[in-house]
């Protein structure tokens, strides 16, 4: 008998939140919202593609904090500036960086049309694109540094950056 009764109030309980979720969806009208065709939608900025990525800014649950993992082997015989562009603009298709020179120990990049770094991804996603091409060409023999060379903005800032500049002081 406790267990029908126990049964019975469940199963009021459920109908009575369904009928009282139907009422709210029936009740709003979405005239606060825009409506847009398929040409005018809004793009994710945030789109990442890791097929070709060979480092990755991942959190670390044991340590609680962000660390690049890298996520495959490259051979450094095969591995040119140029190819390392290539694998950054696929991997970060809304981010596209263009390779200028390597001088010295520094391969120095641009990034045009940078809003999308700067403004749209956020600090960690802007972060994570910072880290991540950074170590990619810093498996380069001989070179140490990446010098980004963009307009700034709220979530990036432009100029040279090493393995260590995430390091947490």
């Amino acid at each position: 008998m406790r267990i029908k009764t126990i049964f019975i109030g469940l199963l009021l309980l459920g109908v009575g939140c369904n009928q009282s979720t139907q009422q709210k969806e029936e009740q709003y009208d979405g005239s606060d919202t825009m409506s847009l065709d398929g040409d005018q939608q809004t793009k994710n900025p945030f789109i990442y593609v890791p097929t070709d990525a060979f480092w990755e800014y991942q959190f670390d649950t044991t340590t609680n904090d962000f660390k690049p993992v890298k996520l495959r082997e490259v051979q450094a015989d095969t591995l040119t500036a140029k190819r390392i562009e290539e694998m950054i603009n696929h991997t970060w298709p809304n981010v596209q960086i263009k390779y200028i020179e390597t001088f010295g120990d520094t391969v120095y990049l641009e990034i045009p049309e940078s809003t999308v770094l700067t403004q749209q991804m956020g600090t960690a996603g802007a972060q994570q694109f910072m880290v991540s091409t950074t170590y990619s060409f810093t498996e380069l023999p001989n070179v140490r540094y990446v010098a980004f060379g963009f307009e700034e903005g709220d979530h990036a800032v432009p100029g040279v950056y090493h393995r260590g500049s995430w390091d947490r002081r």
